[in-house]
């Protein structure tokens, strides 16, 4: 059971059927299973996902890599590789030590001087690549705050993510304004890696699977340009900025598969459901918005015996001052409107804005407790205070940091 505090939240039948298919969820999507089950090495043979690289020729084998899985996809690597790793360096949010590949504990959601040291690292083992190499790019959702070698300095650039964060952009957006502020994101990342050749693993955490979305597309060609940054620029006040434009021509040297993504997901919690006795409906893998009105739109959903399922991740605009994330937001939301039944949101990396809640948990009786202990959900979540109200009310999610990160789970049973 990857819910630590499964026992402590399962009070209610339809409770512990939530978290059972949360749980199935995550499980489907663990990083080193993913890797050994889409990944063999045979007799100098790579094979990924029916490709398959003859391995004879090249002299050396080079890991790089960031994102909030990127330390989990560097041990499976070195476990399918061994020896014939040369060296590598990934940027994860927790410490690995490995034999061939150096992972350096990095920031999230926001850049750090370690991030950027690291990042410099990366390039400079990059810049010594030939064409008789091969790069392995291991890469994944936080990737984009992890891998970065900004054109401005660190100060602003934290401010700058920061002020995205709270007025509610997007992921695309944010990425865009990223990426023309970056030397390596936007494809650029490829450039640095020619003439070898180079292949880069994802773990998306997109509800799209934009590639070029997916930790600020560092291996892929980018269409977006430095009018669309300068027009997210304007949209969001931000100051003024020295963007540059990002590699506009076909990167040929590149094969990009995405390993991971929502929909093995969205179709383990679907599998678990019905083998649990409910009639389960996937509302939809691409979900976004507001978190309260997502919260609030699907407890007035509920149906008996039906399972309501729905992956992707929603944003908050952030008003008040208190503390929380996008999962603990929703199902705080939720608790005002539920009726009858549970309602989960949880974060797939186990990380819903702090390390120590992975999303929330309310059921129809979370309102009448909250009465009951004085506490005000409208006041706590106009407030962006879910964490503390749902910490109160026995609600909080608990995983730690799963290792991978794919999107957001949210079920809703009666």
């Amino acid at each position: 059971m990857i819910i630590k505090n499964f026992k402590s939240l399962a009070t209610s039948k339809t409770r512990i059927d939530t978290l059972k298919i949360i749980n199935a969820g995550l499980e489907s999507v663990m990083t080193k299973p993913a890797m050994h089950r889409n990944i063999t090495f045979i007799k100098n043979i790579l094979t990924i996902k029916g490709i398959s690289w003859d391995l004879s020729d090249v002299q050396r084998v080079l890991i790089v890599g960031a994102g909030k899985a990127s330390g989990d996809m560097a041990q499976a690597i070195e476990e399918i590789l061994g020896k014939r790793i040369t060296q590598g360096i990934v940027i994860d949010t927790q410490p690995k030590k490995l034999k061939r590949i150096k992972v350096v504990q990095g920031t999230h959601p926001l850049p750090s001087q370690t991030n950027i040291q690291a990042t410099q690292e990366i390039i400079t083992l990059l810049n010594t690549a030939t064409h008789e190499d091969l790069v392995i790019c291991l890469m994944s959702g936080g990737g984009s705050a992890l891998l970065d070698d900004p054109i401005i300095p660190l100060s602003q650039l934290i401010d700058i993510n920061k002020n995205l964060l709270h007025r509610g952009a997007t992921i695309q957006e944010i990425n865009v304004v990223r990426k023309h502020l970056s030397c390596i994101k936007g494809g650029q990342l490829a450039q640095l890696a020619n003439p070898a050749k180079l292949i880069s693993l994802i773990i998306s955490d997109v509800i799209t699977n934009d590639l070029q979305v997916i930790a600020s597309g560092p291996t892929v060609l980018d269409h977006s340009t430095i009018h669309d940054a300068r027009h997210i620029q304007k949209k969001y006040l931000l100051p003024d900025l020295p963007f540059i434009e990002t590699p506009k021509h076909l990167l040929d040297n590149t094969t990009n598969l995405i390993l991971l993504s929502n929909i093995p997901a969205a179709d383990a919690m679907k599998k678990k459901a019905r083998a649990l006795g409910y009639i389960p409906k996937i509302l939809t893998t691409q979900l976004h918005g507001e978190a309260s009105n997502i919260g609030r739109d699907i407890a007035q959903k509920i149906n008996k015996k039906r399972a309501l399922i729905a992956v992707g991740e929603s944003t908050v605009t952030v008003k008040g001052t208190g503390k929380g994330g996008r999962n603990q937001e929703l199902a705080l939301a939720a608790a005002m409107y539920i009726k009858k039944g549970t309602i989960a949101s949880c974060s797939s990396d186990g990380i819903d804005f702090i390390v120590e809640a992975a999303g929330g948990i309310v059921d129809e009786m979370t309102k009448e407790r909250a009465q009951k202990k004085r506490i005000n959900l409208k006041h706590y979540l106009s407030n962006n205070d879910s964490y503390h109200a749902l910490k109160k009310l026995n609600g909080l999610i608990i995983t730690g940091k799963t290792g991978t990160n794919v999107c957001d789970f949210v079920v809703a049973l009666s």
